[in-house]
């Protein structure tokens, strides 16, 4: 039996020490690569400066326009079948009531509908933008040495040293290879 305790405080003692040295080592700790060079790029100027992304705004602002005329028209005539309904009387002012309330529905339909299409345009444009984007800051990171290209942002990139700011070279290089 006293063999039985002195084993029993034996096994005590090397399960204390053990936990005395898995408490001493430091706990492996995944390796965080330190980042070198760094560089920013400002989407806005690309997408205002590159012709491009000029080009892309102008057909988006013709579209827009196209869209606006059509409405007005719609809704031109919309006001002047509602000048209209003065001179009616009975069931038929009632019809033309009904009619003009079905158009005016429509219009807001149309609206939203024109207003999605737009929506749609402009989100295809900035995508695949940022796509031909990305494809040239690869570029810009292989060409520089660079371990990291960020979107410059106010709300996320909040100081930026000069130098670090790669816009100009992306248009250019934006200008040259998508024309």
């Amino acid at each position: 039996m006293r063999r039985l305790a002195h084993v029993a405080v034996l096994s005590v003692s090397v399960f204390s020490a053990s936990l005395m040295v898995s408490a001493v080592e430091p706990a492996a700790q995944a390796a965080v690569p330190e980042i070198g060079k760094v560089a920013v790029i400002d989407m806005q100027r690309v997408l205002n400066e590159t012709a491009a992304g000029k080009k892309a705004r102008k057909d988006l602002e013709t579209s827009s326009l196209a869209k606006q005329k059509k409405l007005d028209k719609r809704r031109q005539k919309l006001e002047g079948d509602q000048a209209k309904l003065n001179s009616l009387q009975g069931d038929a002012l009632m019809q033309a009531q009904e009619k003009l309330q079905r158009d005016y529905y429509e219009l807001q339909s149309m609206y939203m509908t024109l207003q999605q299409e737009l929506a749609e345009q402009e989100a295809a444009t900035l995508e695949k933008m940022y796509a031909n984007c990305q494809k040239l800051a690869k570029e810009l990171a292989k060409d520089f040495s660079l371990d990291l290209v960020l979107i410059r942002d106010q709300s996320t990139v909040l100081f930026v040293g000069s130098g670090l700011d790669l816009s100009g070279e992306i248009i250019k290089r934006y200008d040259k290879k998508y024309k």
